[in-house]
């Protein structure tokens, strides 16, 4: 990594991942340069249920003889459950977002996950935030990619909002681009705020030198003045905000509180991404899984009683997601193991009532026993990313490097917007990488131009030469196929307009 790279990666981190002060000598106060801005004001709120949910204890398959065979201690009678219809309930502990559902305001998708799960809760998360297939490791977000898609100048160019905010986790993957991170840890608005501009130090107006150092510095004084920025509006907006609901005084209570004030009070944050610890429901699942649901609902009951108070319901989608399932029989502890598919709800006066999909069919499990995928998680981002942002699909195809169908739960999807072009040819992180045996490489020109891209190894010997002609201003990608090299680093340049840019990839077979 060249040290220019390292400095923008680490000094961006810094600012949006850790809500540490920036120390730099001889700080600017000035505004950054801007890119266009998000283009619509939705705002998708994404809750994590982190330990993996019990799906058949959440969307009850309230007809089936297996599920009542397979649970005697933990199923849920029908008698228990909230009517949904003649072969389905909600848990009763969803009780607060019944009269939701009762309006047209709540949504089930059900049998989500993905091929070949992984039923480790580390891994089967990175696959979440990364939106890669079972057998990808992947250094970038999907949020990331997305953001760096509409921003391809991020972060020398910076919109005047945070593009993400995530709380009660450290975990900024689902937000890592090629370059940075455009994701922002909040939890206490008002302690950052104190934290950053008490070391904040507007110093001289001396400009830096001009030389390879004060080009650093430069940049440093950049991100500085960005981590001070992005503090200070999201302390105003949270203090411009109101809550007109009382939430449960509970951990995602506090959080879903304090993300209807940023909205309400102008934050201009498209997406919030919020957790709720505890669903590794291994042992006496039955009152703890409902205190859980119990305090999802009554908070996520209060938020869009709140929005809907303030006029801004139209605005909001809640989905939430976990990193897997569990599985149909309960074991010997009065709990449930790790599965694999598993219901998402989303919540919001502008979504499709509707339920995706059936119930599990639990006479056909797969190899492992587990209940079987009828829709990939990423069909859910990707239907955000067109429906509900109004992106196009090439936007989609290109965060996820494949195309997924959408799912139709937004009542009212946005009109289709141009992509965003850079101001300068870019290069975008190759995907997957490490890869075997082909992996894709990103490019977006400015100008329509020849294109030439040339794969070298680690010696610097040409391996590839693909001269591919007149290519039209956009964004683009290259298939690169290494199914006959050997196992090692390779480099890809793309050569345009007399500009090559160069980046590493990692074959492992």
């Amino acid at each position: 990594m060249k040290r220019r790279d390292f400095i923008k990666t680490s000094m961006v981190l810094s600012a949006f991942g850790k809500q540490l002060p920036l120390m730099a000598v001889g700080r600017n106060r000035r505004q950054l340069g801007r890119t266009s801005q998000w283009e619509t004001d939705r705002v998708v709120i994404l809750i994590k249920l982190n330990g993996g949910n019990d799906g058949l204890n959440t969307v009850i398959p309230i007809e089936d003889d297996i599920y009542y065979e397979a649970r005697p201690t933990l199923a849920i009678s029908p008698g228990q459950s909230l009517s949904v219809n003649d072969t389905t309930g909600f848990h009763p502990s969803l009780g607060p977002i019944y009269p939701f559902y009762q309006n047209g305001q709540v949504g089930i998708i059900q049998g989500v996950g993905y091929q070949q799960g992984n039923l480790s809760h580390f891994r089967s998360s990175d696959i979440w935030v990364t939106g890669s297939d079972a057998n990808e490791h992947l250094l970038t977000g999907w949020l990331g990619r997305l953001f760096e898609n509409e921003y391809p100048d991020f972060p020398d160019d910076v919109p005047d909002h945070p593009l993400a905010i995530q709380f009660n986790s450290a975990n900024l993957l689902e937000f890592r681009t090629s370059e940075s991170n455009v994701g922002m840890m909040v939890f206490d608005p008002e302690t950052m705020y104190a934290i950053i501009s008490g070391n904040y130090v507007p110093g001289e107006d001396d400009p830096a030198p001009e030389s390879y150092g004060g080009d650093e510095l430069a940049y440093i004084r950049e991100i500085d003045t960005l981590s001070m920025e992005y503090s200070e509006v999201i302390y105003d907006s949270a203090l411009a905000g109101i809550n007109t609901m009382e939430y449960p005084d509970n951990n995602i209570g506090y959080q879903m509180a304090l993300t209807s004030k940023l909205i309400s009070g102008g934050l201009g944050t498209p997406v919030y991404r919020l957790y709720q610890p505890g669903y590794d429901t291994h042992a006496n699942q039955a009152n703890n899984h409902a205190n859980l649901l119990q305090d999802v609902s009554g908070s996520i009951a209060a938020f869009l009683q709140d929005m809907a108070n303030q006029d801004l319901q139209d605005r909001v989608m809640v989905v939430t997601t976990s990193e897997f399932g569990r599985r149909v029989y309960e074991n010997g502890s009065f709990g449930t193991d790790h599965g694999t598919s598993a219901p998402c709800l989303f919540f919001g006066s502008n979504i499709v009532p509707d339920i995706f999909g059936n119930h599990p069919d639990l006479t056909n499990l797969n190899n492992n026993n587990n209940m079987q995928v009828q829709y990939d998680f990423r069909q859910i981002y990707s239907t955000l990313i067109t429906d509900w942002f109004g992106l196009p699909e090439s936007v989609a195809q290109n965060v996820f490097a494949q195309s997924f169908d959408s799912i139709p739960f937004v009542q009212e999807p946005l009109s289709v917007k141009p992509p965003v072009l850079p101001a300068h040819f870019k290069v975008h992180a190759a995907f997957p990488n490490p890869f075997n045996p082909t992996t894709v490489i990103g490019y977006t020109l400015p100008a329509a131009g020849n294109v030439n891209i040339r794969i070298m190894d680690s010696r610097g010997r040409l391996i590839q030469n693909n001269h591919l002609g007149p290519i039209s201003k956009g964004h683009h990608t290259f298939r690169i196929e290494g199914k006959t090299w050997a196992s090692g680093t390779y480099f890809a340049q793309v050569e345009t307009g007399g500009t090559a840019l160069t980046q590493k990839i990692t074959l492992v077979k």
